[in-house]
């Protein structure tokens, strides 16, 4: 009877090493990113549109009041502002806005409180766009009392860089990533 030696098989047999592939993570992640982006796409815009709408009306309840047999205020192309007037004035009041280059058309929500004067609530009446940094008039007949809220631009900022740039961005990284897998990938083959 012979027995092998004390150091190991007479006879080894090793397998080839085998051949590591590179960018098989790169590409999954890739592809899941594109999926999602896809999604967010769609997703996103709508959830940016909300936060910006809340970040608006949180933050900007502060109104100016205005002399309604007529007055001015100074208007900046980088905010929108609403005409409003109270709640016992709001069915009643009419007003005439004038500019150099203005945009004006009458609130669409009209039952929604932009904020309040000394504790009492103010209605939209007016929504007023400007175009250029201007000064703009204002004179409404059937109030006693008219406000001006400016609800700035900040939320829409927020919302366009939220809804529309951020998966943009994340959909470019998934697809260099995707892109960079698949040569490596074939690279390694």
């Amino acid at each position: 009877m012979t027995y092998p030696p004390a150091y190991g098989p007479a006879h080894s047999y090793d397998p080839a090493p085998r051949r590591r592939r590179r960018g098989v993570k790169r590409t999954v992640f890739g592809a899941l990113g594109l999926v999602a982006n896809a999604v967010g796409l769609v997703v996103m815009p709508i959830v940016a549109a909300l936060i910006g709408s809340a970040m608006v009306i949180a933050g900007n309840t502060e109104m100016t009041p205005l002399d309604p047999s007529g007055d001015t205020f100074q208007a900046s192309s980088w905010s929108m502002y609403t005409i409003a007037a109270p709640a016992d004035d709001h069915g009643t009041t009419s007003c005439e806005i004038e500019g150099a280059d203005i945009s004006v058309s009458p609130s669409e929500a009209q039952d929604v409180s932009v904020g309040s004067v000394d504790g009492e609530p103010y209605y939209d009446l007016y929504d007023v766009q400007v175009y250029g940094d201007q000064e703009v008039s204002v004179t409404c007949t059937g109030a006693e009392a008219i406000a001006l809220w400016d609800a700035g631009m900040g939320g829409i900022l927020v919302s366009l860089g939220i809804g529309v740039l951020l998966p943009v961005v994340l959909g470019l990284i998934a697809l260099v990533m995707t892109i960079w897998g698949i040569i490596a990938l074939v690279r390694s083959a």
